[in-house]
């Protein structure tokens, strides 16, 4: 009985087995299919996405350790400070992307490198660590004949790969934008009018007033209903960009307690090996680039400069001690007594920074990465003081000018603001100082605000269309008076608390200052472009309105001008250059988003 009622149950059990294991499968095979269990992009190794192109971390580390080692070879150093490191990862990690941008665009425009070309450029053109390579060179010379037997031997086929990849990707970049740099070409005849505006000299008198300086209380306070009429015949005018408000936490990337005792012990152990063997010690222990060349020697230093406890140490020391360690800024360090005066004392030291750890980025990271699993589920701010995060505000700012208050330029990131709905929260942002997370408060779309919103910006336009009035009202009343032969002087007393200017200048171009002058592109190409003799205006500008009147013009001297003119035309085709340049890199930042995971591995 009891046999057979065991099996019964075993006989249900395996079918609940069997069912719970079917279930798991058609789970896990419906998972797969739909990429619900797919890992995330870093999980893979990616560190970046360049639109449709992944950027793996093996080929960035690959192109990071090229530049560092190119870069102690040319400063002819043993190694780099952290702060030197992630400069370099930074720099390398961009042009990579911008590389990446400017090849897609090289290739929509068949500014591609076939097999052969690159085989050609890999024979013409050696790796530059082969360039320096002691097995290449003979007699003092690259051997290139033994680089064309290394380059046949298929062998050393793995060598190139790397290199064959680098020119793909920087060479079509590079054609491409020496090829736009040489599209914009100004005509002479273009750059001689340039020429004329700029250095053609006048004599003249001039009025200029400045609205906004007119007296408040020469302007009647409007009605809403004034202000409202004003609106709807001026929308234009209060046109608004795109805005965001954020909260943004950021965690700095500072050395934990377990990598302040590492650098503790490095010191530790530079000082015993110091007092074997001072010289040994340095070219072993030292992080000081600046002196390590010189055995750590810092010359001579006042003692009223040092540090308390180094003075005091120094003070009761004979020559030739060796003391420390010491904490200093970033790290610690033992120095050398190598001679002393009465208030100086030579000294040679052993410098070791404290680095934050692989081990407590991993640590902040991992903080963040917890922080976003719960986030999406509660309170932002909430969860960031449960998380002991700082959370700055960054207040309404303009999308459009590409620059987040607290973070600074990051289009990447500008990207994300501009895709993201009220209340979506960023992955972890990776800068070199500091991890970020961003959380979109409030989003304001562009257009014109209604009225209610706005109301004391109409306002303040209202009162300054007014004072224009006023202003170019009064103005006629000076003209009248400096027409009639009034002085100078005595106009530019009676009128300055109107914001009226009154001057006069002699023999000047628009290159020169004179006083009173607020907006030079308008006046000078009103003096170009009228008689003289004549009181003339208003011509106004933005903030304010000039009466002129032209008394002589002396244009440059056409043959002055042929003799510099290759400069002039290589000076504005760089500029106009750069101009395109800047303008397509936007365009392909567009086109090519990146997304950055570097904060999820680095």
């Amino acid at each position: 009985m009891a046999l057979r009622t065991f099996r019964e149950s075993f006989k249900w059990l395996i079918w609940i087995v069997s069912i719970a294991f079917i279930a798991w499968l058609v789970f896990e095979l419906g998972a797969n299919i739909l990429n619900i269990n797919r890992a995330k992009p870093w999980e893979q190794g990616i560190i970046a996405e360049v639109g449709d192109v992944k950027i793996t971390s093996d080929y960035y580390e690959a192109l990071v350790q090229q530049e560092i080692q190119e870069t102690l070879r040319v400063r002819k150093v043993e190694s780099l400070t952290p702060e030197e490191e992630d400069n370099i990862r930074e720099a390398v990690f961009f042009r990579l992307v911008d590389n990446l941008r400017w090849k897609k665009l090289a290739e929509k425009y068949g500014f591609k490198l076939s097999d052969k070309a690159i085989l050609t450029l890999i024979a013409l053109l050696p790796p530059p660590e082969l360039l320096r390579d002691s097995n290449f060179i003979r007699d003092g010379r690259f051997d290139y004949q033994k680089y064309l037997q290394v380059l046949n031997d298929k062998r050393f086929a793995p060598i190139f790969a790397g290199y064959e990849q680098k020119l793909r990707n920087e060479i079509p970049a590079d054609l491409i934008r020496f090829f736009i740099s040489k599209i914009p070409v100004i005509s002479k005849e273009e750059m001689w009018e340039k020429w004329k505006f700029e250095n053609t000299k006048y004599g003249f008198t001039f009025a200029n007033i400045i609205y906004t300086r007119v007296p408040d209380e020469e302007i009647k306070q409007p009605t809403d209903e004034e202000l409202k009429k004003f609106f709807e015949k001026n929308r234009e005018k209060f046109y608004k960009p795109p805005y965001a408000d954020m909260y943004i936490i950021r965690v700095y990337k500072n050395p934990s307690k377990d990598d302040s005792l590492q650098a503790k012990d490095l010191i530790n152990r530079a000082k015993k090996e110091a007092l074997r063997d001072w010289k040994e010690a340095v070219k072993i222990y030292s992080e000081d680039q600046n002196t390590k060349e010189n055995e750590g020697e810092l010359g001579w230093l006042a003692l009223f400069t040092l540090p308390p406890d180094v003075r005091k140490a120094v003070e009761e020391a004979d020559t030739g001690s060796i003391l420390g360690p010491f904490d200093v800024p970033g790290g610690y360090n033992i120095v050398k007594v190598l001679e002393k005066k009465e208030d100086s004392v030579r000294l040679a030291h052993i410098f070791v920074s404290i680095k934050t750890s692989y081990k407590t980025r991993q640590s902040l990271r991992d903080s963040l990465i917890k922080f976003l699993s719960v986030v999406k589920k509660e309170n932002f701010l909430e969860t960031a003081k449960r998380f002991g995060f700082r959370v700055d505000s960054t207040g309404k700012f303009d999308i459009s000018l590409g620059f987040i208050p607290f973070i600074g330029p990051d289009r990447s990131l500008i990207t994300f603001i501009k895709n993201a709905k009220e209340g979506d929260i960023s992955g972890i942002i990776f800068k070199p100082k500091y991890y970020a997370i961003v959380q979109v408060i409030k989003k304001y779309k562009e257009g014109v605000p209604s009225f209610d919103e706005i109301k004391d910006e109409v306002k303040k336009e209202y009162i300054k269309s007014k004072k224009r009035e006023f202003a170019l009202s009064l103005m006629k009343k000076v003209i009248k008076e400096l027409k009639s032969g009034e002085d100078l002087d005595t106009l530019k007393n009676r009128y300055s608390k109107y914001g009226i200017y009154i001057g006069k200048a002699d023999s000047t171009n628009y290159r020169a200052y004179v006083p009173g002058i607020t907006n030079k592109e308008v006046l000078y190409r009103v003096l170009m472009n009228i008689k003289t003799g004549n009181w003339m205006g208003p011509y106004d500008y933005e903030d304010g309105a000039y009466y002129v009147i032209k008394h002589y013009e002396i244009p440059p001297d056409r043959k002055d001008f042929e003799k510099r003119l290759s400069n002039f035309i290589l000076q504005n085709q760089q500029t106009q250059a750069m101009e395109l340049l800047t303008n397509l890199q936007r365009e392909l930042e567009e086109l090519m988003p990146l997304k950055d995971y570097r904060g999820y591995i680095y």
